[in-house]
């Protein structure tokens, strides 16, 4: 299941290749949580995307993501501009980094 993949990942700094719709991300998971109204997010340091755009923050919706890998690369510390009490996150953090 996706989701304690993600959690896992997230408490052992593990990068993730999510599949998605769209195609396939790789990102290094920061934040799991609730927004306001339940639903699942995370918020990630995107590193690459099927649009080849640039690193940035990224907010995924879980329903969206049909699998996610963990890739067997690691990050050591949290990506500038991280916030540990993320405002996407209104619903409650589920895990951080």
């Amino acid at each position: 299941m996706e989701f304690y993949t993600i959690k896992e990942a997230i408490r052992t700094g593990s990068r993730l290749r999510l599949s998605l719709a769209e195609g396939e991300y790789v990102v290094e998971p920061h934040v799991l949580g609730r927004n306001r109204r339940g639903k699942i997010l995370l918020r990630a340091w995107q590193l690459s995307s099927p649009r080849r755009d640039r690193t940035h923050w990224k907010v995924f919706d879980l329903d969206t993501i049909a699998h996610a890998v963990e890739t067997g690369d690691h990050f050591a510390k949290p990506r500038p501009g991280y916030k540990p009490d993320d405002p996407d996150m209104t619903g409650g953090v589920i895990e951080s980094v």
